[in-house]
């Protein structure tokens, strides 16, 4: 029993999906890892390429990349983390995984374009074109662990594999 089903009645307990902590754990790694790789790869082409072009000293870029891993990872860390246990709570009771995925790929799109735009990079539409890169890598992330979810028909019935 979860924390919080107690409350809930009978019929919204009896049909859950339910990620366990080391398809979460999975899930954030892949979507984290794929999201600050391709933010490596913007960082080096941005900056690294035009000083090598120009022919100027690209050592400065070594340290732009350590900080974006470093400040990607903490806020996937801190943010996309508690996000994604929140939207993975809500839909425990959906069944379709297909949903799970376009929930995984839409909500953390929003969300990182709001706290993109409180923290100043702007609230116009175009901006969703960046933002939707953490929602694609959620979206790759959740998909990846579509067969770790447990599936429950009934309260009384233990959790099972949806291929079983």
């Amino acid at each position: 029993m979860a924390l919080g089903d107690a409350a809930q009645p009978q019929a919204v307990r009896s049909n859950r999906v339910v990620l366990d902590a080391y398809g979460f754990i999975k899930a954030w790694l892949i979507a984290t890892s794929l999201w600050v790789g391709v933010l490596l790869l913007v960082v080096a082409a941005y900056f690294g390429v035009p000083a090598v072009r120009n022919g100027n000293d690209a050592g400065h870029v070594w340290g732009l990349l350590g900080m974006a891993t470093f400040y990607g990872f903490g806020v996937a860390l801190v943010f996309a983390a508690p996000l994604g246990w929140v939207l993975a709570y809500l839909l425990r009771p959906v069944r379709n995984q297909w949903v799970h995925i376009g929930a995984f790929s839409v909500v953390p799109t929003l969300a990182f374009w709001l706290l993109g735009s409180v923290l100043g990079f702007g609230w116009q539409p175009v901006m969703l074109i960046p933002w939707a890169t953490v929602g694609v890598a959620a979206a790759i992330g959740r998909w990846a662990v579509r067969k770790d979810v447990l599936f429950t028909n009934s309260a009384d019935l233990p959790f099972e594999h949806p291929a079983s």
